[in-house]
């Protein structure tokens, strides 16, 4: 945890080696940008590419390359600007909003916290500077209101509140909601947050919200608002396996989708894909660290949607029901095969 007079951040600082895989992504799946390091005397290497695809896999869409040790290269422009060009093509597999290629040198400081006397080629900022001022919100994506109900709240036979953090949207009193999958229709009569009634709130709060009529809602279920997300049983994912038992499709697990645990089967692994190249390469069983996509089928309808429309809806993990190990994580990345309401 550190603070600056712009920004307050927190660095999770996750192992590089392949058998780490899983913490790479455990750490990725909170963070909002990745900083990959770069040795500028190796250049772009089978590691770089699998940090690059674990971090998009895991929705990271602002990506900062620091091209590291540039000390003992002599701080060689020609040799920055070709593992610029290795890092933009291989960069170029991926979806990302922002991209920032700069050379630093860890061990004497340049580029790190201010500009480099050293490097009178690079015109930009330094890494610092850069972190500071880059806007990683966009409230054009997700606009629809959604919020996964994780508590009925029914303190005596007046009330009774449905409560959650909103994941995406606003909402605000005398908006229309609908409860998902059940898919009947209230009008919001009051919301509560952090102890106070207000006439509105937003993403990233957590809430209590009272309906103006009697409506089928439990743990799991789904409040939305001018948004759509899919109700049904059957949707394909992308898992990371992190279990040393290896996956084998027919195996049963618990997988838990924003609010919702529910008894789940691997129905089919479609390929795994190599991490290091992106190729999908055929499979029967999928091993720990590896990434593969998979259709996974559920024993109840539960709401869900593409990770990249909606993160809260399209991120899960699967649950080993003996040992009640965390055997994957993974996200939701093509719903086409789903049953329609």
């Amino acid at each position: 945890y550190f603070t600056t007079e712009n920004r307050s951040f927190i660095v999770a600082d996750t192992p590089g080696h392949e058998e780490y895989t899983r913490n790479m992504a455990v750490g990725a799946s909170f963070a909002e940008l990745a900083v990959i390091l770069v040795d500028a005397t190796q250049g772009v290497l089978v590691q770089t590419r699998r940090h690059t695809r674990i971090c998009s896999l895991m929705g990271i869409e602002h990506f900062v390359f620091a091209i590291n040790k540039m000390d003992l290269i002599n701080y060689d422009a020609n040799r920055f600007e070709k593992i610029e060009r290795e890092i933009k093509m291989m960069a170029a597999e991926h979806d990302y909003k922002s991209i920032k290629i700069l050379p630093v040198s860890a061990t004497e400081g340049d580029n790190v916290t201010v500009k480099s006397t050293k490097m009178p080629w690079y015109k930009g900022e330094s890494l610092l500077t850069y972190l500071e001022n880059i806007q990683i919100h966009d409230d054009s994506i997700e606009s629809g209101f959604t919020m996964p109900v994780q508590r009925v709240c029914r303190p005596d036979r007046t009330f009774r509140g449905f409560q959650g953090q909103i994941e995406s949207g606003k909402i605000k009193v005398g908006d229309e909601i609908t409860a998902l999958p059940s898919n009947e229709k209230a009008e919001v009569k009051g919301i509560i947050d952090a102890g106070k009634e207000v006439t509105e709130s937003s993403r990233g709060h957590a809430v209590t919200i009272s309906l103006d009529r009697e409506v089928d809602v439990s743990r799991g279920c789904v409040l939305v608002n001018n948004a759509k997300p899919k109700t049904g049983n059957l949707f394909t994912a992308k898992l990371l396996w992190m279990d040393d038992t290896h996956l084998v499709a027919g195996k049963n697990y618990l997988l838990k989708l924003g609010t919702k645990l529910i008894p789940a089967v691997v129905m089919n692994i479609k390929y795994k894909i190599d991490v290091n190249t992106g190729n999908e390469v055929h499979a029967d069983a999928i091993y720990k660290n590896e990434i593969a996509a998979c259709d996974i089928a559920v024993s109840d309808k539960i709401v869900f949607e593409k990770f990249k429309d909606n993160h809260a809806l399209g991120s899960m993990i699967l649950i080993d029901r003996i040992t009640n190990m965390t055997s994957a994580c993974g996200v939701a990345t093509d719903t086409s095969v789903y049953d329609k309401n």
